[in-house]
């Protein structure tokens, strides 16, 4: 070798080791893809490597088709404190003729979202909107020899697309694998976007099924193999109204034969879960983000049809489980008080609590600490916050999800750490007969927590809420607005635990930042009716 090329050989030597340090680094700096991890029975959402909490709003289902109006919804949000947002995108907005696609209105949510230092949650509204089909291009409402839809038990057409239409299964499915590429393209660095929603409470609005001559054989056919195996290993994990029907199955036969009262909405679960799995696996197979289906309710004791049949509710939760892996979370929109009740019935090994929608409403703004404390959930939403901008009523609405989002907000990290301990203990005035006045909470291993509610009990306006956080025996973090608490000791002398130190303040990650220490005449531990963040040390 010459000397000019012994010369090229050291300079192009000089330049791997130069470059690939930096691609190492690149590579090293990269944000992970956010994701749901699952060790034994605890979930975590994973963010930036990092366990992460949605405090998030939703806002109206045309809002993102006008960028003033989503513009004014986000700073709702951000000045709620918020840290994501839920922002609908339109089948029929971004794939207005066949394979032809424009995603304008994607990339000005997700810069809406980073000028406000948002995450977001997209919300595919693609075959299902509320149990019915009004998002679906104007090319396959037009069609309908090719988009079928499915047809009521009198034999009258609906404007549901059936879930056993093929065409527009795989019409779905190529247009939400083009928006997950999309975002991917735009966003994999950054990853301003979370989560995504798959359809909107799909199901079959008006109608328990399809009662179209090929649904009919199906529903006369033999159960699949597939679905029957799933539910005998599943067993006792079943939920309460499946192991009813399957205790008495014969574990064969038809559909009516094996799910007896439930067969019409075991039917249209199995059919609309394997197409929304299929919509989803596609989009995965472009961009793996976590992906859910939000669930509208069973309504009392109502057939199925009055809520969407086949929609991932209690009664068939775990056909849906069994149909569509693809699927990381069956979330419930909680529209009604019991909110506790369905969040126990969302809470399982195999499904962590996201409530992605909930009413705008004070009363409920409380059970942000429910689903963070009580159920160690994931996130937490309520639906149409823009209504803040339209009027009083929603300013003053929009006020008390402030006050409570603002000391939530630094404390998160906080409470994802705690989460799964047994250390979280939220307060909610008005929960059960009698919690309207006081409440007692075991905290530790001999003290109690009595809370003395000083906040006026009102379903409309509002009521207390917040939570106790024990950092130690002797050490606690008590958050929220509307009571008094006072420590007393559960063994030896009746009397109150002594106090050591009140101090105001908040967090900053893990570190607390005290803004000011409590004592004479303002020695309480008392939280008025603006959210405080307190923490308290007594004597051990």
């Amino acid at each position: 070798m010459n000397a000019s090329l012994r010369t090229a050989a050291r300079l192009c030597n000089l330049l791997v080791f130069l470059v690939m340090p930096a691609a190492g680094i690149a590579q090293s700096v990269s944000k992970p893809i956010p994701s749901i991890e699952k060790t034994g029975e605890t979930f975590r959402l994973m963010v930036d490597g990092s366990p992460y909490l949605m405090l998030s709003g939703q806002i109206h289902n045309s809002t993102t088709s006008n960028a003033d109006d989503l513009d004014k919804a986000l700073d709702v949000l951000a000045g709620w404190h918020a840290n994501t947002a839920e922002v609908p995108i339109y089948w029929e907005a971004i794939e207005p003729k066949p394979g032809q696609f424009d995603f304008r209105l994607v990339d000005r949510a997700i810069q809406a979202a980073r000028k406000r230092d948002l995450h977001l949650v997209l919300l595919w509204f693609g075959t299902w909107k509320n149990g019915e089909s009004h998002y679906v291009p104007e090319w396959v409402k037009r069609d309908k020899q090719k988009y079928t839809r499915v047809l009521g038990s009198r034999g009258e057409e609906t404007e549901i697309i059936s879930p056993l239409c093929r065409a527009a299964m795989d019409a779905d499915a190529r247009a939400f694998a083009a928006l997950l590429q999309h975002v991917k393209s735009v966003d994999e660095a950054d990853r301003t976007v979370l989560m995504v929603q798959v359809e909107n409470e799909p199901g079959l609005l008006g109608t328990d099924r399809d009662y179209s001559e090929a649904a009919n054989r199906l529903f006369d056919a033999r159960v699949p193999k597939e679905l029957l195996s799933f539910l005998e290993s599943h067993g006792r994990q079943l939920s309460a109204p499946m192991i009813r029907v399957w205790d008495k199955s014969p574990k064969s036969g038809n559909w009516k034969q094996v799910f007896g009262e439930l067969a019409p909405e075991s039917f249209s679960a199995w059919l609309v879960s394997n197409y929304v799995n299929t919509v989803a696996a596609a989009g995965k197979h472009e961009y793996p983000l976590p992906m859910y289906v939000n669930v509208w309710l069973i309504e009392g004791v109502e057939r199925a049809g009055r809520w969407p049949s086949g929609g991932a509710t209690v009664n068939v939760f775990d056909i849906w489980k069994a149909a569509a892996p693809a699927i990381d979370i069956l979330a419930p929109d909680i529209y009604y008080p019991k909110f506790y009740d369905v969040a126990a019935q969302y809470t399982r090994p195999d499904n962590p609590l996201f409530v992605p929608e909930t009413n705008f409403n004070p009363y409920y703004v409380g059970f942000a600490y429910t689903t963070f404390g009580d159920f160690n959930g994931i996130g937490f939403s309520p639906f149409g916050i823009d209504d803040v901008q339209r009027s009083p009523t929603g300013a003053a609405i929009g006020a008390g999800f402030e006050d409570t989002y603002r000391v939530l907000r630094p404390l998160l990290p906080l409470i994802v750490h705690y989460q799964y301990t047994g250390k979280l203990h939220p307060i909610l005035q008005g929960l059960a007969n009698g919690e309207d006045w006081k409440e007692s909470i075991r905290v530790g291993e001999r003290l109690a927590a009595n809370i003395d509610f000083t906040a006026t009990f009102d379903p409309v306006k509002g009521r207390a809420c917040g939570m106790i956080i024990e950092l130690a025996p002797d050490d606690f973090v008590i958050m929220g607005t509307g009571f008094d608490v006072t420590f007393r000791e559960t063994d030896g002398p009746l009397r109150d635990a002594q106090l050591i130190s009140i101090e105001e303040g908040t967090f900053q990650g893990e570190q607390w930042i005290p803004s000011r220490r409590l004592n004479g005449d303002e020695r309480h531990v008392s939280l008025p009716d603006k959210s405080t963040v307190l923490r308290v040390r007594v004597a051990r």
